[in-house]
């Protein structure tokens, strides 16, 4: 299993993130039986109004149904229009059985963390998006090992993703290269939520590693 971070020029919603001051964190995508192409996303912004009027002109997008809030989040079904559709990546990750474990977008592009199967899902992945002209910039490649799993020492998915971005961008070198602030920056949260996870993060990896044999 290959484990891979992406930054994709992807065309869908680009005009509305664009424009916008507004982070999103995709849920889920699906073709209904009517062959409507459908994606659920989480979207926080302080000005609701105007990216929901950003939205209803958007070119990709032909529908949104506000589905419910959340102190500054809504999350929105969205129903693309066929450009749309043809420019997204979910029927290849459909047919080729790839996993997308977080993607999320701003002004700044898209970001994708993908699980392939092997490497043959991996380039075709990489075809389909130029056969598209939508540029894709691999940031980190690496082999997840056979038997492990996201939750092994009992972290969640996103403190490990948390700690992992810690090592990788340099917070716990010393003298730090970034700041908390950054490294919440680097995952889409505030600094606050950054010090939490790791903190949580950081006592469950002891736990269940340095300390698991000690009673």
């Amino acid at each position: 299993m290959l484990l891979a971070t992406f930054v994709i020029d992807y065309p869908i919603l680009q005009e509305t993130l664009a424009e916008s001051p507004a982070d999103l964190e995709w849920v889920q995508s699906d073709l209904t039986e009517d062959g409507s192409h459908q994606m659920l996303v989480w979207i926080e912004t302080d000005d609701f109004e105007s990216l929901e009027t950003r939205l209803e002109n958007d070119p990709t997008v032909t529908g949104t149904s506000r589905m419910t809030s959340l102190d500054r989040r809504r999350l929105y079904r969205i129903e693309l229009t066929e450009s749309g559709h043809r420019s997204s990546v979910y029927p290849i990750v459909v047919d080729r059985g790839i996993v997308l474990e977080r993607v999320t977008a701003n002004r700044d592009g898209w970001s994708f963390r993908v699980s392939f199967p092997e490497y043959d899902a991996l380039e075709e992945f990489r075809t389909f998006c130029a056969r598209r002209d939508i540029e894709i910039e691999l940031e980190r490649l690496y082999e997840r090992r056979e038997g492990t799993t996201r939750s092994e020492y009992g972290t969640t998915e996103r403190q490990r993703e948390l700690l992992e971005a810690a090592v990788e961008t340099g917070y716990l070198d010393v003298p730090r290269a970034c700041t908390l602030a950054e490294l919440g920056e680097e995952l889409g949260i505030s600094s606050n939520a950054a010090s939490e996870r790791f903190r949580r993060g950081a006592s469950t990896l002891i736990e269940n590693t340095l300390l698991a044999d000690s009673d």
